[in-house]
């Protein structure tokens, strides 16, 4: 990488380590300093603060050497130049597919799991990267991946706001018949675009099929076999258990 371009991403890189930082200390601070357990007086050298103080402080100064620097051999000006140009400048496919991967992660980590049944998070999750991939045309996948970003909007409101509470309490599994419809939606939403841009159907299904299949067999090899409790369980998995334990 040119040195130029170098210095502007340790100034970017800078301010993320920084930020994290200060939150990881933000969160130490949350812990007990000292306690009283059992009648005994804890000290505060035995804090389980301790250590995410100490790592928090050393990126916090790592994060301002490098700020420092970079603001001393210009990557901060030229970053904050570049931004004036953010406007004009395209994104490539292979930045597409880069920030595809995130999307994808980033809304199964932070948006499906903790609120969305497993079962059909995974589904939903593996649906929309394989199908962002497997056909390999980048006009389909910039289209696809619209469609995917605006239904994430929509959960992430509903979550946000609290609607997604208020929706469940209705009728208890209303954010999984949500998850359910959007996950219908995309697939014919998929085969439509796949279509008018003359891609075979048959790898919008084969890709339904395995989005399908991994997660029928992942949850009850967890839930059932190795014990291990799902984040949510939702429809789909109380009516897992329900068929398990009949048959049991």
């Amino acid at each position: 990488m040119e040195e130029k371009k170098l210095r502007q991403y340790d100034f970017l890189t800078s301010i993320i380590l920084i930020l994290f930082g200060i939150w990881d200390l933000a969160q130490a601070f949350k812990m007990p300093m000292k306690d009283s357990y059992g009648g005994v007086e804890s000290v505060w050298y035995v804090s389980p603060a301790l250590f995410p103080l100490f790592i928090g402080g050393g990126i916090i100064l790592m994060g301002a050497i490098l700020l420092i620097n970079s603001i001393r051999t210009g990557g901060a000006a030229r970053f904050i130049d570049s931004l004036k140009h953010v406007s004009e400048a395209k994104l490539t496919n292979e930045t597409v597919r880069v920030l595809t991967v995130l999307l994808a992660l980033g809304s199964f980590i932070y948006i499906l799991i903790p609120n969305i049944d497993f079962f059909l998070s995974i589904t939903l999750f593996l649906f929309f990267l394989c199908t962002a991939f497997y056909p390999d045309h980048d006009e389909f996948r910039r289209t696809f991946v619209i469609h995917f970003i605006i239904g994430m909007a929509v959960f992430l409101i509903l979550i946000v706001t609290g609607l997604s509470d208020i929706i469940n309490g209705i009728l208890k599994y209303n954010m999984d018949i949500l998850a359910l419809l959007f996950i219908i939606y995309m697939n014919v939403a998929a085969r439509k675009m796949a279509k008018a841009r003359e891609i075979p159907v048959k790898l919008i299904r084969q890709v339904t099929i395995v989005s399908i299949v991994v997660p029928l067999i992942l949850c009850p090899l967890f839930r059932y076999f190795l014990l291990v409790p799902l984040p949510v369980e939702g429809g789909i998995l109380k009516l897992m258990n329900l068929l398990y334990y009949t048959i049991r």
